[in-house]
Parts: structure tokens; sequence; C-alpha cells
């Protein structure tokens, strides 16, 4: 595994941790201001600043509770280096309800800058 997928999962390892504990204003520090996410049904959101995304993931951390959501999984990473501060990472997501089933799964890419020596996303698309 080469240096830099080594660096987009432990990043995402942290974020995955983060958003599970609920703890939004810390998950909204991965976002770069401003961030946007082509969601899967096609609409976009914008954040423009890291406050909004604390105010937004609220929101999609309870619709999934509807859902059974519990914690993630990640699995089938792909990374591609972009240029010397940015990078495309692609994985797939598994919703997991309380006892470790999984709810549903899908693929995610997310494009990823590296500001001051921190990696940020700058977009997030679903894949279907």
């Amino acid at each position: 595994m080469n240096e830099l997928t080594i660096t987009a999962k432990e990043f995402f390892t942290k974020y995955r941790s983060t958003f599970d504990k609920g703890n939004m204003k810390e998950f909204s520090t991965f976002f770069n201001e401003p961030f946007m996410s082509v969601r899967a049904d096609g609409k976009i959101q914008s954040l423009s600043c890291n406050k909004d995304a604390e105010l937004f993931f609220p929101l999609v951390i309870d619709m999934w509770k509807k859902e059974g959501y519990n914690s993630f999984t990640m699995s089938d990473f792909e990374v591609v280096k972009l240029g010397s501060t940015s990078m495309l990472v692609t994985f797939t997501w598994e919703m997991l309800d309380n006892n470790a089933d999984l709810i549903r799964q899908w693929r995610q890419s997310y494009n990823l800058v590296k500001n001051y020596d921190e990696w940020k996303v700058i977009l997030s698309t679903f894949h279907r």
C-alpha cells in the first residue's frame, strides 16, 4: 500500500470515528470552507463554512438513525493522486445497525486538498 493510500485511510478512519461519535463540531473541521456535496438524489448541498457543516450533519444523522444507523465501516478504497496537494478518494460506506448488520451501502468519492499540512474535503459525490 502506498503512502498516499495510507494517508487517505487514516484520514477517513478518523472522519468515520468522529462522525459515529456524533461530535459535529470536530467533524466539521474535516471540510474545506466552502464545501460541496452531490447527494445520492442528485441535489447539491453547498456549505460555505464549517459552522454550516456543524449544523447540517446532525440532520443527516437523525435521518439515518430512523433507518437504524449505529455506525459505519469502509471498504474498497481507491486513491488517485491529482497533484502535490490534492487527491481523489473513492470507497464503499457500509451503514450498520446496533447488531452490526448491514442496513445499506454505497460508493462515495471525495476530493481532498491539502491546506497548511492538513487534508480537507472540498467535494464529495455519492454514487448510485
